[in-house]
């Protein structure tokens, strides 16, 4: 039979006279009692148990728009989300990165454009757009240059030019242009070609101002906006065969230029050779310049996002939340318990039917 008091002895480590050694015999059940019961806390504390809760709509809700939805919310879930079902907080979409192209309701780039200077009688800048071009290398100059000049010469199969007004010098006058690119989904590209023919000395060099934006109209989300400097602002390429480094960029007359006060992109001119007013040096260079964008696709999609709403350390009996139109809402709460035993995850949907609020 084993001796209790010589168990708690050697596991203790000191040697124990019979005295102490019928104190230990007595005191052997609550020591092992003691044990258990720091055993089972430890356990206690690193338990994992299934996510399990429930959702509810509270009976005092009026469901009017701009009045609280209150949730009662019962169970045991440590961490909870919730998507309140309007566009950008829809769980529908909240795994979504690409759309279908068919999803894509109008993609449409929208430009403002202004002739400022020159003396050419306009037609300097021309505006293409492509679903088929692979981009330029943006490393290798000479091959680019050799690449645009193919383009041009083969009258730029495969791609289309956006028409505009540009018949004569309108200082301060905009022109609106606007293109439907919704066939350029999935590899859009836009090239800008600048090609003043100012070849005298004094002449004026065309200069142009723009101003844009593209919108992509995505069913199910919020329009998506990439503004024209964002857009553009990736590979220039000056033809000019005096322009020993066709990727050099500078921020004066003579080059395309970003980011100016009154314009995203400036197609600066200016006075070839010399300016007649007062014979100060002017442009000595023929400008002829691309900006060339990077083809991509259009049909991604921003993933909706929910609220964290709940986690471990706090408890939540309910949730409010207001709608401000009428409409009806799939609300959902995702629910979840994890850690190093487990995890697991729950998802309630709850439908709301919201009014319009009643006209006092």
């Amino acid at each position: 039979m084993v001796n209790a008091g010589e168990t708690v002895r050697k596991t203790i480590g000191f040697k124990l006279s019979n005295t102490n050694n019928m104190m230990i015999k007595r005191l052997f059940p609550y020591i092992l009692l003691s044990l258990l019961l720091l055993t089972a806390g430890c356990e206690q504390k690193g338990m994992y148990t299934e996510v399990d809760f429930n959702v509810t709509l509270d009976a005092s809700n009026t469901y009017y728009a701009g009045e609280p939805v209150v949730f009662n919310i019962s169970g045991n879930p440590d961490n909870l989300v919730f998507y309140s079902g309007e566009m950008g907080s829809d769980y529908r979409y909240h795994d979504r990165y690409q759309v279908p192209e068919e999803d894509v309701e109008a993609m449409t780039l929208s430009l403002s454009l202004q002739h400022r200077f020159g003396d050419t009688g306009g037609k300097a800048l021309d505006i293409y757009y492509t679903n088929d071009f692979k981009g330029l290398s943006g490393n290798d100059a000479q091959a680019d240059k050799a690449l645009l000049q193919e383009m041009l010469d083969g009258g730029m199969q495969g791609w289309t030019k956006v028409e505009y007004k540009d018949e004569t010098v309108k200082s301060g006058v905009w022109e609106t242009v606007t293109a439907d690119l919704s066939g350029c989904i999935s590899n859009l590209c836009i090239a800008f070609h600048w090609h003043p023919d100012a070849d005298e000395e004094g002449e004026r060099i065309d200069t142009y101002f723009a101003n844009g934006e593209l919108t992509v109209d995505i069913s199910g989300t919020e329009t998506s906006r990439y503004d024209l400097e964002t857009l553009m602002g990736t590979t220039t390429v000056m033809m000019s065969d005096q322009i020993e480094d066709p990727y050099h960029r500078e921020n004066t007359n003579g080059w395309i230029r970003f980011g100016l006060s009154d314009a995203a992109i400036s197609f600066a001119g200016g006075f070839y050779i010399k300016n007649p007013n007062d014979g100060s040096a002017g442009i000595d260079h023929t400008c002829e310049g691309w900006l060339v964008s990077t083809p991509r696709a259009f049909n991604s999609a921003e993933p909706d996002t929910g609220t964290a709403i709940k986690n471990i350390q706090n408890y939540l009996p309910s949730y409010s939340y207001t709608y401000e139109e009428p409409g009806t809402y799939d609300a959902v709460f995702v629910g979840a318990n994890s850690n190093y035993m487990g995890a697991s995850q729950e998802v309630k949907h709850v439908r709301v039917t919201v009014l319009p609020a009643p006209i006092e």
